[in-house]
């Protein structure tokens, strides 16, 4: 079975990969961003990266980041296509989760694309309101149990 590490990104290198893991996904399998998935965000956020362990690399990533007061959103959780068993990224979540709450998140939010809600919903995120429009795309917003973590 492939062990993998979680953790926050600390390298140059770590978050090359996580970057380009994300360019990968988001531009060109999902073509969701014509160039970049880079956006204001990305400055000041807080990137946990999923790290294969016999390889060293970047395998999966999702991104925290204040928006206002207390509460946080995560965004752009990507996982290399052979990584996608659920396994990776209900862990980024799950870190993602413990991390924002450790820096006093109050309210932890997420635009999560319709065909992955239910993967939230298996991690106690409770969906609120409508889909939104977000790049041409549908999104349901999304909000974490804090106290699940």
């Amino acid at each position: 079975m492939t062990e993998f590490s979680f953790k926050i990104a600390e390298t140059e290198r770590e978050l090359e990969e996580y970057f380009r893991l994300r360019h990968d996904v988001f531009v060109k399998e999902q073509n969701i961003f014509p160039e970049s998935d880079i956006d204001e965000y990305d400055k000041d956020a807080v990137h946990i990266v999923a790290i294969e362990g016999s390889s060293g690399k970047v395998v999966g990533g999702v991104r925290c980041y204040k928006k206002e007061g207390d509460t946080w959103f995560g965004g752009r959780l990507s996982a290399a296509p052979i990584f996608r068993n659920g396994r990776v990224g209900a862990n980024l979540v799950r870190l993602a989760v413990k991390t924002v709450k450790s820096r006093g998140c109050k309210k932890f939010l997420a635009y999560i694309q319709p065909q992955n809600v239910k993967f939230f919903e298996r991690l106690d995120w409770k969906t609120i309101g409508e889909p939104v429009i977000y790049q041409d795309l549908a999104h349901q917003l999304m909000e974490a149990d804090l106290d699940s973590a």
